[in-house]
This record gives structure tokens, C-alpha cells and sequence, in this order.
């Protein structure tokens, strides 16, 4: 059978081409050098910063938190949700951006939780959402102000990032519908029925059910936050492709939306964006938060 007879399992992917798209380290073949160095600078962040670490927001033991506070008073919150496929990596590789964020007057909070397959994708969005409450509830024994708080995140992290910003917070928690003031989200994935259909289902045990709950795209509300979502332009086209389409479909939802597009960047260098206070995701959140870049 030749390429062009196979079935179209997706758009216009075989299984073959939509596994290949959902398969990063089949992209970035020295993956774990990028990984590496997630750690050695989060471990400068945590050994040179002011912070507490592993405070718990839950029952389980996956259930922590890592605080670094800005000396500014009652100062913005930064969330960061890390990534990992869903099911690997932890807030201990995401100490580094707050490097970059504490120091102009933002509080940087790394959130740790369940990992599929030891949890499924609705506990682990369910624990995410639950640190953002606690978060919320608990500003201010950290110093933050908790109607400035924002959230970011990257790969399987924005896919939980844009299950955050279309939670209906009063129903869910008694909060504000407006707990998040703004939200960065890279290199995602907001319609999870190609994950379903590829190699990834085999691990993330995926129903039908299970993507309508989980794919943020479906429930994008009337009163979303204001946010920032982008990809680099070294990635595979679908995490591209599932970057434009939702800003397209939060704009159309009359939300404010604006994408970043890092020419030549590969989905693990995306991370590397808040590194440098120059960068143009940094240049962007910071704008977004009300924040002068010194």
C-alpha cells in the first residue's frame, strides 16, 4: 500500500504520520540534554532563592507546591504547570523561570501533581486546579496579592493550563469566576481527540468521554481571561496547528488572545523562553501582568 492509499485517521494524517506528530523525542533526538538542564538550573533557583518548598495543597502526597516570593508586597503570582506527556518531569524541573520573575516583583509558585498513569488526566487537572484554589485562598501568607495571579505552562502543561482558564471556579471551588487574571500556554494541545486516536492513547487510556471533559477547546467560556498562547516554529505542525486553533476559537469566543510564533525553535527549546527576561514570552507575560522590564 502506498502512503498516499493509507487511511486518513485524522485531518489528513495517516496513523503513522499523526504518531510521528505526537512524538517529540522522535523530533529532538538529544531530548535529555534539554532535560538535564531543566534540573541543574532549577536546582541553582531553589539552592540560591528564598522559597518553600513542598507545601502541600492536598491530601495526596503528589499534592505540593514550591513558593518563591518577591520582596515586593502584595505583588502578582505566577503559576507555572509544567510538562511532560502527563506523565513524567515535576514542579522540581520548573524552579528556573522563577529566576526571572521574582526579581521584578512577581511571586513564581511551581505546582506539582499526580502523574498518569498513576492518576487519570481528570485527577490530574482536578489537582491542578485544586493548587490554584489553594494558591488563591493562601496569597496572602506569602506576601501576594491573589487578584493578580496568572498561570503558565508548557506542553502537556498547557493542555492542563487551558483546562484551568476554562473552569468554572464558583461551582467548582465557591470562588470568583475570575480567579485567573491571565494565562501564558506553549506548545499544547487543547483538542485531545488526536491523542486519542494516536500511539499516546496506549498510556493515557483515553474514552470518548474522557476527551470531551478534558479538551478545553470544547468549553471555552464567555468571560475567559486574557491569553498569550504560541508555539515554536520547529515543532511538529500539529502542536502548531493546535496552537492557531484555539486562539482562533478564544478570539472568536470575543476573548483576548495573543500568539507568539519562535521561529526555529524546537517544543523543548519553547521551555528556554523564561530564561531571559529579553525573550519574547517573557517580554509578553510580563506586559500581560502589568510588569516594568528593567
Amino acid at each position: 500500500m502506498t502512503e498516499a492509499e493509507k487511511p486518513k485517521i485524522w485531518l489528513d494524517y495517516t496513523q503513522e504520520q499523526l504518531n510521528y506528530n505526537y512524538d517529540q523525542r522522535a523530533l529532538i533526538l538529544n531530548f535529555q540534554e534539554y532535560f538535564d538542564r531543566y534540573d541543574s538550573d532549577s536546582k541553582r533557583a531553589r539552592a540560591t532563592m528564598n522559597c518553600r518548598l513542598n507545601v502541600s495543597y492536598g491530601p495526596s502526597k503528589d499534592e505540593t507546591l514550591d513558593i518563591f516570593p518577591t520582596k515586593k508586597a502584595s505583588a502578582p503570582i505566577v503559576v507555572f504547570i509544567h510538562g511532560g506527556a502527563w506523565t513524567r518531569q515535576s514542579k522540581d524541573a520548573v524552579s528556573y523561570p522563577a529566576e526571572q520573575f521574582v526579581p521584578v516583583g512577581a511571586n513564581y509558585v511551581a505546582i506539582n501533581f499526580g502523574l498518569v498513569p498513576a492518576v487519570t488526566l481528570d485527577e490530574q487537572v482536578r489537582q491542578a486546579r485544586a493548587s490554584i484554589a489553594w494558591v488563591y485562598k493562601n496569597a496572602a501568607s506569602f506576601g501576594a496579592d491573589p487578584e493578580q495571579l496568572y498561570v503558565v505552562g508548557h506542553s502537556s502543561g498547557a493542555h492542563v493550563t487551558g483546562m484551568t482558564i476554562v473552569t468554572d471556579w464558583d461551582k467548582e471551588f465557591g470562588l470568583p469566576r475570575n480567579v485567573i487574571k491571565g494565562a501564558m500556554s506553549y506548545s499544547g494541545m487543547y483538542e485531545l481527540e488526536p491523542v486519542r486516536l494516536s500511539a499516546r492513547n496506549e498510556y493515557m487510556h483515553l474514552d470518548a468521554a474522557a476527551v470531551d471533559r478534558n479538551s478545553s477547546i470544547r468549553h471555552i467560556p464567555s468571560d475567559g481571561p486574557p491569553l498569550i498562547i504560541g508555539s515554536g516554529g520547529g515543532e511538529h505542525e500539529e502542536f502548531q496547528r493546535q496552537s492557531k486553533v484555539f486562539a482562533e476559537a478564544w478570539r472568536a469566543a470575543g476573548l483576548s488572545c495573543v500568539e507568539i510564533n519562535l521561529p526555529g525553535l524546537n517544543h523543548f527549546d519553547v521551555s528556554f523562553e523564561f530564561v531571559d527576561r529579553k525573550r519574547p514570552s517573557m517580554i509578553a507575560m510580563l506586559k500581560l501582568m502589568g510588569i516594568q522590564r528593567p
